[in-house]
């Protein structure tokens, strides 16, 4: 079976330059974010829930129609700890993320490279380790 774009295949049923959706989205209708931000007071309430779940309190929001009760009222610790982790990953910013790539660095044979390019590597961590130069 083959997945190249043919006109035996259909994949693409336009032509190049050609829309899929040329009137594009319809009027009157609205992005999920504008519509979250206009039913929870800005976010505000989503805020407020996240909070009471860190604090182990279930959140008083208002069910959807058909929705059923939740049985229990708890709030389990893998919940707080999560609203914890939203709240701080939105409040303040996710932590940087630090990779040891020493380690699959040095696992590279370094046979290949040139002697020209060895010797940048070796100048280079030199540098590295005397730190930079501060000129008055």
């Amino acid at each position: 079976m083959t997945t190249t774009n043919n006109a035996n295949n259909n994949l693409s049923p336009w032509q190049p330059g050609q829309s899929g959706n040329p009137s594009g989205r319809p009027r009157g209708t609205r992005d999920l974010a504008s519509y979250v931000l206009e039913t929870t007071d800005g976010g505000k309430e989503l805020v407020d829930a996240l909070v009471s779940i860190a604090r182990g309190v279930m959140p008083n929001v208002a069910a959807q129609e058909g929705s059923r009760p939740r049985k229990d009222q708890q709030v389990r610790p893998a919940d707080q700890l999560k609203a914890i982790e939203m709240l701080l990953d939105r409040g303040f910013g996710r932590s940087p993320q630090q990779l040891d790539i020493a380690h699959s660095v040095t696992d590279r044979p370094l046979a290949h490279l040139s002697d020209e390019t060895l010797r940048l590597l070796v100048e280079s961590a030199r540098q590295l380790e005397e730190g930079p130069e501060v000129v008055d």
